[in-house]
C-alpha cells in the first residue's frame, strides 16, 4: 500500500484486526496460496467483501507478492483497507471505519452531505457486521486446516477518544443516553480452538461485539436485537 495511502487510513478511525497461530510453521507453501486462501474464503454478505480482494490495480487498489506474505489494499471512496496473509497463517488487516469517511460516500461523483464529523461516531449496526464478517472469515480460515492447534485473536480500535456510539437506521428507537468512550484505542485479545471456530462463529463474535460496547459504557445492550442483525446479516436479510 501506498505510504500517503496508509498514513491517510490511521489519520481516523480504523480497526486492527490480526490472526497468529499457536505454532510456529509453514502453513501455506507458496506466495500463490497466500493470495489464493484471502479469494476464496473472504465473506461478502452486503455487497463488500471482507477483507476486500481487489479485482483491478491502479492508483487506488493493488493486490502483489512480497517476500513472506502476500498483501492487497485499496483507497477508494469511504473503503480503506489493507491486509497481509503471510505463509505463516498470520493474518493482519487494517481496515477504515467507513462512518469516518462518509463524506466520500458518493461513489466518486457526487459527495455525501448527510454525514458526521471524522472521529465523532461509531455505527451500531457497522460494528455489529463488521465483527460478525471478521469471525466467519476466521471460521473459513480454520475450515482450510490454517488454525489447527488453535489461532490468538488481535482487534483493536483506533482514534476512538470522545467518540460516540450512534444508530444510524432511522426506523429504530434512539438511543436513551450518551454512550461514549474516553479511550484513545480499545484493544480485544483471546484465544479460540479450531472447533469453536467452526461451530460457534456467530456466537463468539457477538461476544467480542458485546465486549467493544461495553467500553463505551453501553453495559447492557439488547443481546436479541444484535443476534437478529447477525443473522439478517449472515442470511443477507436486509
Amino acid at each position: 500500500m501506498k505510504k500517503e495511502s496508509f498514513e491517510k487510513l490511521q489519520s481516523r478511525g480504523y480497526w486492527r484486526i490480526n490472526f497468529q497461530p499457536l505454532v510456529d510453521e509453514m502453513k501455506l507453501k507458496s506466495l500463490g496460496d497466500c493470495r489464493d486462501i484471502i479469494e476464496k474464503n473472504n465473506v461478502s454478505l452486503r455487497g463488500w467483501n471482507y477483507p476486500h480482494f481487489p479485482r483491478r490495480v491502479g492508483d487506488d487498489a493493488g493486490l502483489e507478492p512480497a517476500n513472506n506474505h502476500y498483501e492487497g489494499w485499496i483507497d477508494w471512496c469511504n473503503h480503506k483497507e489493507f491486509w497481509r496473509m503471510y505463509q505463516s497463517g498470520q493474518y493482519l488487516h487494517y481496515l477504515a471505519l467507513r462512518e469516518d469517511w462518509a463524506e466520500l460516500n458518493g461513489w466518486g461523483i457526487v459527495p455525501n452531505q448527510n454525514v458526521t464529523k471524522p472521529r465523532e461516531k461509531l455505527s451500531i449496526v457497522g460494528t455489529i457486521y463488521e465483527i460478525t464478517e471478521i469471525f466467519q472469515f476466521l471460521s473459513n480460515l480454520a475450515q482450510e486446516g490454517i488454525y489447527d492447534e488453535g489461532v490468538r485473536v488481535f482487534i483493536s480500535l483506533h482514534n476512538t477518544q470522545d467518540r460516540k456510539l450512534f444508530m444510524e437506521d432511522p426506523m429504530r428507537g434512539p438511543l436513551w443516553d450518551d454512550y461514549k468512550t474516553n479511550l484513545e484505542k480499545i484493544e480485544f485479545t483471546n484465544q479460540y480452538t479450531k472447533g469453536a471456530l467452526i461451530t460457534k462463529s456467530q456466537e463468539l463474535a457477538q461476544e467480542v461485539i458485546l465486549y467493544f460496547f461495553d467500553r463505551f459504557g453501553w453495559h447492557k445492550p439488547p443481546v436479541e436485537a444484535i443476534k437478529q442483525d447477525q443473522d439478517n446479516l449472515l442470511n443477507r436479510k436486509f
